[in-house]
């Protein structure tokens, strides 16, 4: 499990018997990773065998994408059209909006499998097997089923199922130019250099892969979908770029709350990569990134018209999700169906059956940051939304 750019690629083409990669834009992103894994992550031997599989399992999907682009070239050429993009910072109800307006069987979205091996593995007259979907599944379980073992927290504070939707954040793994890394890892010198990277390609391909997914389902062009990822915030005009006709809802929550959350959530993971202490590091990266990708944003939206830009509140949902919905709706252009409220309401009650969002317990204190600090440097985003402070436990 050599980390090399040149063992990877050797493996990726072995594994698949493909050769060509098509756009290799990607490839600045990888060389940032490895450098930033092999300086600075002081994996160990499990840290190695996560680095090495997401890696390889992202290079295979490149090649396989490839190889149904070429085989079916009008696959990059589908129209996505409108989509309904929530964007807001972790922890913040984007998942719980997300899943819920993806009840609504005229939106698609994201499948967590779908975003884990979005590629069809066809064979040479561009085809895929009946058997070969299946098996992208299943590798999708038995991943989510050793997280599950893993990183046991981690299910508390987003859960996950193979069929259940998820944010895209799983398709610009596949361009190594997400925040997932800095979340697996204690990489300064990555976080460093994703903040000023160039991510056309990585959001350009994230597009594609979206036409793929759809393609490889067989859904008539045209149907809108539904996303979110928090990373958005930090490429708000990149993303605006790639769907100029895009509608965005804002979601905004107490930042005392998503920071302390999201660097509970974060340093989770870390931890089992590596054997030294690696929590002043999670805290320093991911309390600049909640600052920074609130400024970004906030700077980006000065340029976006009103009418394509929403603002939801944590606790308007939770006090009367319908009336939200019936807002969201409206600023969508669609009805907002009694079907569409029924099953929404369903999910709510299954969730909450399951306790599936609640139980994540966390001190910010315990990463040397009182809730004043965190408060003192996020009280622009607070002043700029009118977001009042939470009582409530996390």
């Amino acid at each position: 499990m050599e980390l090399s750019e040149a063992a990877l690629l050797a493996a990726a083409r072995r594994d698949t018997g493909l050769d060509r990669f098509g756009d290799e834009r990607f490839l600045p992103a990888l060389r940032a990773l490895l450098r930033a894994l092999a300086e600075e992550a002081d994996l160990n031997e499990f840290g190695t065998r996560i680095a090495w599989g997401r890696t390889l399992g992202s290079l295979k999907n490149r090649l396989w994408s490839q190889a149904c682009f070429e085989a079916h070239p009008q696959i990059v050429q589908r129209p996505l059209a409108a989509p309904l993009i929530i964007v807001g910072p972790h922890r913040s109800g984007t998942t719980r909006l997300h899943r819920m307006l993806a009840c609504d069987a005229r939106l698609q979205h994201l499948r967590t499998w779908e975003g884990m091996n979005p590629a069809p593995r066809v064979l040479l007259d561009g085809s895929e097997p009946p058997a070969a979907r299946a098996q992208r599944r299943e590798e999708a379980c038995q991943a989510l089923e050793m997280r599950h073992r893993m990183y046991p927290e981690s299910f508390v504070m987003h859960p996950m199922h193979p069929d259940w939707p998820e944010e895209e954040m799983l398709l610009l793994n596949h361009s190594f130019c997400s925040f997932s890394a800095l979340g697996l890892y204690d990489i300064p010198g990555y976080y460093r250099w994703f903040l000023q990277a160039d991510k056309h390609g990585a959001y350009g391909y994230m597009a594609d892969q979206m036409r793929l997914v759809e393609w490889s389902r067989n859904t008539a062009p045209g149907r809108r979908w539904i996303m979110k990822n928090p990373q958005h915030m930090m490429d708000l005009d990149l993303l605006l770029a790639t769907f100029p006709d895009a509608k965005l809802v804002f979601t905004h929550r107490d930042p005392v709350k998503t920071v302390g959350s999201v660097m509970s959530l974060m340093w989770h993971f870390a931890a089992r990569h590596t054997d030294r202490p690696c929590r002043d590091g999670i805290r320093d990266t991911w309390l600049d990134f909640c600052e920074q990708a609130a400024r970004r944003c906030m700077q980006s939206r000065e340029k976006i018209a009103p009418a394509q830009q929403l603002d939801v509140h944590y606790d308007e949902m939770n006090k009367d999700w319908r009336s939200v919905m019936r807002r969201i709706y409206r600023f969508a252009g669609m009805d907002f169906t009694p079907d569409a409220e029924a099953a929404m309401a369903a999910w709510l009650v299954d969730s909450e059956q399951e306790a599936r969002h609640v139980g994540h317990r966390y001190a910010i204190e315990d990463f040397g940051i009182t809730r004043g600090e965190v408060n003192e440097r996020m009280k622009f985003v607070r002043d700029a939304y009118g977001i009042a402070p939470e009582t409530a436990p996390a």
